[in-house]
């Protein structure tokens, strides 16, 4: 009898349809990996919205304070004068109300599995003194005392940010819990520029080009960062967004 087999070119044929077949499906595999990492993060943030609304429904419908009180933070600390005493962490006050005891808070929902140094381990080889950081920033208007009464749009006003938390060049990560949008290059006291889109405090580039935000009223979104903060048309780390 005589057996039939495979020639060296049918061989070679289906071994190149094999690798653009490959070469077709990783990228779309990736993209879908990513877009499920992008969907962690977004949830880990709606989660974290959700414990300050059951905080505020709390405390009388005000935000989580760790700094001392200003009604007006943007120009009383337009310099960074009023940042101490830090009363500590953003984060560390939602513990109760997200299921867990005690602190300090480890990964969990505070951390993003996009991001590569989630509880700030370089923060800490920069200064051991560092306060203790996560994957996600609170909007520094929303730390020095502020009732739900003082913000005119909740529904445009960002509450939480992604951190920044990898080392560019010489340029170190940001280590804190919260960022000062009024430290920017339209305020001449600012001891540096915590809205720049690259080496600012936020990681506008996590998620292909975008990062996730948290509004004050509750409502997550991806969005890119030109869409939250390009003065002086759009401004939505502000208490009072021109948009």
């Amino acid at each position: 009898m005589r057996r039939h087999a495979f020639t060296l070119i049918e061989i070679l044929v289906v071994v190149a349809i094999l690798a653009i077949l490959a070469g077709l499906l990783f990228p779309v595999f990736s993209q879908a990996k990513s877009d499920g990492k992008k969907g962690a993060c977004l949830s880990n943030m709606r989660q974290i919205g959700i414990a300050v609304q059951l905080y505020t429904n709390d405390f009388d419908d005000f935000y989580p304070q760790t700094r001392q009180s200003s009604l007006q933070p943007d120009v009383d600390d337009a310099s960074g004068g009023i940042d101490e005493p830090i009363y500590g962490s953003v984060f560390a006050t939602l513990i109760p109300y997200v299921g867990k005891k005690g602190a300090p808070y480890d990964g969990s929902i505070f951390s993003c599995p996009v991001d590569p140094d989630p509880m700030g381990k370089q923060c800490f080889e920069i200064d051991p003194d560092a306060p203790e950081v996560s994957s996600y920033l609170a909007n520094a208007y929303f730390a020095f005392g502020l009732n739900g009464s003082g913000i005119a749009s909740p529904a445009a006003t960002i509450y939480f940010s992604e951190r920044r938390s990898v080392r560019d060049g010489s340029v170190d990560p940001f280590c804190d819990d919260i960022y000062r949008p009024w430290f920017n290059t339209l305020n001449p006291k600012a001891p540096e520029d915590e809205m720049d889109p690259y080496f600012g405090a936020v990681a506008t580039q996590l998620h292909n080009g975008r990062s996730n935000f948290d509004f004050a009223d509750g409502h997550t979104k991806n969005l890119a960062w030109s869409e939250t903060y390009s003065p002086p048309n759009i401004n939505l780390h502000s208490l009072k967004p021109l948009r």
